[in-house]
């Protein structure tokens, strides 16, 4: 067959059906490449370092532009590049370019939004190779759908970026983390204490009462019979080592002083089905303080909960 030559701009459009085909193919292989380029960064990072980064364009990248241009001979009707002297290997090279850097950029963005790869990127990175064989393509219309498809997936992972960059709501960070919301009760700060709200979970709540110079007040809610720990018919924890006193404080509350070393005191409550536990650090703990985030237990506002979205979703 002889050498096309002249400008491409001037031929026929590719037939769509064949086309569609011809891109299917570059877009499973390209899939298969990015999944390959993926566990050799990976390995890179983790095994060998830049020792083993220097190995990867010896052994991945003559492959991977061989068994293009193997799928590249099968375009010669569609591809005028391909036709031409060496154009097998130029279009392979070209489409291995191309859709690398794209794929590149794929697997930068799912790693920036806390991916860990898988089945999406590697589709991904598998279309940036086929927009790289499409821009190949004669015709105006398909060079024109090619960058609209490009524009598009550039777009997409731009807002990917961008909307995993942002603080979650609340109701997603709860609703990520399974909180038991009937857990998110919260007692008044005592004076000169600030409230700060330290976790949630599906198991339990907690909240810190801080003031300068002062051990501080921890606030731990849970279900009533949550914690499985050994009790006497009052409640009052039995250990096994150690002292543990406990007295009635009146109200419902039972205040338990640990005398095993680690000096500390809880008060203790149960109501409505829910366990109440505020500790005190130090032999100075400051108990009116205590007994004054139990007096005035409530629902937290979504102002108290707000900090919670800065802790990092599950992944």
């Amino acid at each position: 067959m002889s050498e096309t030559t002249g400008d491409d701009r001037h031929l026929p459009p590719a037939p769509t059906g064949a086309a569609a085909v011809h891109l299917t193919g570059v877009w499973f292989v390209g899939c298969v490449l990015t999944a390959v380029h993926f566990q050799a960064a990976l390995l890179t990072l983790f095994a060998g370092g830049w020792g083993v980064f220097a190995v990867v364009p010896v052994v991945v990248v003559p492959p991977a532009v061989a068994l293009l241009a193997v799928l590249g001979r099968t375009a010669r009707l569609l591809v005028p590049l391909v036709r031409r002297r060496r154009g097998t290997w130029r279009w392979a090279a070209v489409v291995y370019g191309l859709g690398t850097a794209g794929a590149a950029g794929a697997v930068a963005a799912d790693l920036s939004t806390g991916g860990r790869g898988g089945p999406l990127v590697f589709a991904a990175g598998g279309a940036c190779y086929a927009l790289a064989a499409a821009s190949l393509l004669p015709g105006a219309r398909a060079r024109a759908a090619t960058l609209g498809a490009a524009v598009l997936l550039v777009a997409a992972g731009a807002y990917a970026v961008w909307d995993a960059s942002r603080p979650p709501t609340l109701d997603a960070w709860l609703t990520a983390h399974r909180v038991d919301r009937e857990l998110l009760r919260v007692g008044d700060a005592p004076r000169g204490h600030a409230l700060q709200v330290l976790g949630a979970s599906g198991d339990g709540f907690g909240v810190a009462y801080e003031r300068p110079g002062s051990p501080g007040l921890h606030l731990a809610v849970a279900r009533a019979g949550a914690d499985t720990g050994r009790v006497d018919a009052r409640g009052c924890p039995v250990p096994y080592g150690g002292t543990v006193r406990c007295s009635d404080d009146a109200g419902g509350r039972l205040l338990v002083t640990y005398e095993d070393g680690d000096a500390r005191r809880e008060l203790r409550l149960e109501r409505d089905g829910l366990a109440y536990t505020v500790t005190l650090r130090g032999a100075d703990g400051d108990l009116a303080g205590a007994r004054h985030v139990l007096s005035t237990l409530r629902p937290a506002t979504a102002a108290e909960l707000a900090p919670l979205r800065e802790f990092a979703m599950p992944r």
